[in-house]
This record gives structure tokens, C-alpha cells and sequence, in this order.
């Protein structure tokens, strides 16, 4: 089904992620409990899981036409550091079940403190590239969910 996605609704995912994500890294330094922190990820999770289904496959086009001059060998990197991104979120998701989170606090805290400043990274870039779009007016795209 193809519905429209707004440039304005990408930025809030963005927001969410971002608050998500500290709030994970806030726990992390306090003395959270295993199911705290199983929680916080699982916030976390879903929002970027809906938030991937709309944006998914749009960045690379907006990278393109946010940013003329913009070679086709950087969009491709982008899009290869994110796969990379992508899957490793998925093996970190994957490994920390709250069993798992709860067996070994100091891993998952080891691990998170790895995952989420890259997360976050992600989340900046694709920010400025929504910037960029919506300074040129593009006011939404269409989009698979």
C-alpha cells in the first residue's frame, strides 16, 4: 500500500529516536533494573521498526536531491554504512533479550554504550538531509506501509 509520508513526520520519528535512545543511555548510568532497561530498549526498538518502514527507502532518494553534486559512489556508502548499521542493530537485538540483559547488566551496558552513538549518528544525518529537502520544498514523499 503506498501512503504519503511527510518530511515533518520523518523529523518527529528523528525526535523520538533521539529521546529514545538518551533515555537508554540515561538508564544506563543509573542503577536501572534489568527490566527497566528491557523496557527502555524495547521503546526504543519499536519506534526505529516504524520508523524504518517509512523511511527505509526514501533517504537515498532525498540524499540525491537534497544535496546537488551529490556522486552516486557517497550515496552509495551511505547506504552501505546503513545496511551495516542495520544489520548489526539487528544482531545487538537480537543477542540482548531481557534474559539476556538481565544475565549480564555489564554487556548489555558495554554493548548499548557501542550501539546507540552510532544510532544516534544516523538519526543526525538523516536530520540533515531532511533539512535540506524541506528548504527546497519537498513537502512529503510516497512511501510503502
Amino acid at each position: 500500500m503506498m501512503a504519503t509520508t511527510t518530511i515533518a513526520e520523518l523529523r518527529h520519528d528523528h525526535e523520538m529516536i533521539d529521546i529514545l535512545a538518551r533515555r537508554l543511555s540515561g538508564l544506563l548510568e543509573s542503577d536501572a533494573t534489568p527490566v527497566e532497561l528491557s523496557t527502555a530498549l524495547d521503546h526504543l526498538l519499536n519506534c526505529v521498526a516504524e520508523h524504518l518502514a517509512r523511511e527505509d527507502t526514501t533517504i537515498y532518494t532525498l540524499a540525491m536531491s537534497a544535496q546537488p553534486g551529490i556522486s552516486r559512489t557517497k550515496v552509495d556508502q551511505v547506504r552501505e554504512d546503513f545496511e551495516r548499521l542495520k544489520a548489526n542493530w539487528q544482531d545487538y537485538l537480537q543477542f540482548w533479550t531481557p534474559e539476556q540483559i538481565a544475565a549480564d547488566r555489564k554487556g548489555f551496558a558495554d554493548a548499548s554504550r557501542a550501539m546507540l552513538p552510532r544510532l544516534r549518528n544516523r538519526v543526525k544525518l538523516e536530520e540533515s538531509l531532511l533539512v535540506a529537502a524541506a528548504l527546497q520544498g519537498e513537502p512529503s514523499f510516497q512511501t510503502r506501509h
